[in-house]
């Protein structure tokens, strides 16, 4: 297991569980007859609360130090906004999870070689990531359509039994929401923030496309480039791990300089 890998599954876990329960408060806390309504659109909100920890789950998988800790570092900067974007301040549950996955971020950038280069690509590319996440998050949350006030109105029926009935919105101020007047037995709930069917699409789409993304980054793998000399008795090879281990004395060895930065070596009877 990488440097920083154990870290980074760590903080993907502890902002996963959270991220799940935060995202459920929509489902729980709806009344009744907003369940079938709201089923799709919740479905897909947990999933984007959940998305930065599911990515940086993927990107724990990663060999490449430099890689591993570019994503990590944006992904972090993502479990922050997430943390924040809530008024009543209940995502704050997901800030720890942000200093231990930038924890795992500067374990591998710390890790044996570690390109330039190479970091700031895998940067780039997680933030672009982490905006992606964001537009789908701007797609569900403020939708693409203007809000739909729905009503329903608790009745009871001839047989005893409570029925939810769907009501029109009969307020006339902009931006009212009224299901007219109710007899003693009845209550009515109006709702505006439903998230549309053609909005969760979008969205999971949208999000389809960050996960994706980290996918083909992840998957990519560099050409091993041998140099030229031997590596001396008593030399730190630097393995792909970010561990030392020092060469033997009875043997030379011809280090392997990797393109995704790691080295490694190969060992030849010494003549």
């Amino acid at each position: 297991m990488g440097r920083g890998t154990r870290a980074a599954v760590v903080g993907a876990v502890a902002g996963l569980v959270p991220a799940i329960v935060i995202g459920s408060l929509r489902f729980i806390l709806a009344d009744e007859p907003q369940h079938a309504e709201q089923l799709a659109g919740n479905a897909v909100f947990v999933l984007v609360y959940a998305s930065p920890y599911l990515l940086t789950l993927m990107a724990s998988q990663e060999k490449r130090p430099a890689v591993r800790g570019g994503l990590l570092a944006a992904l972090g900067i993502l479990s922050f906004a997430a943390s924040f974007s809530s008024m009543s301040l209940v995502t704050i549950a997901l800030l720890p999870a942000t200093f231990v996955i930038w924890f795992a971020a500067a374990r591998s950038l710390t890790a044996g070689v570690r390109p330039l280069a190479m970091t700031l690509l895998a940067a780039i590319a997680g933030l672009a990531v982490a905006a992606t996440v964001g537009l789908s998050f701007f797609v569900l949350v403020f939708g693409i359509q203007d809000p739909e006030v729905r009503c329903w109105v608790l009745t009871r029926g001839a047989d005893g039994q409570s029925v939810w009935e769907s009501r029109p919105n009969v307020s006339s101020s902009p931006g009212g929401m009224s299901v007219g007047p109710l007899s003693g037995s009845e209550r009515g709930v109006c709702v505006s923030d439903i998230i549309s069917t053609s909005e969760a699409a979008m969205s999971i789409g949208i999000l389809a496309i960050a996960f994706l993304s980290t996918l083909l980054i992840s998957k990519r793998r560099g050409e091993e480039v041998r140099p030229t000399g031997p590596v001396s008795s008593g030399t730190r090879i630097v393995s792909g791990d970010g561990r030392a281990r020092a060469s033997t004395g009875s043997e030379t060895r011809a280090p392997l300089l990797c393109a995704d930065g790691r080295i490694r070596s190969s060992a030849r009877p010494r003549i």
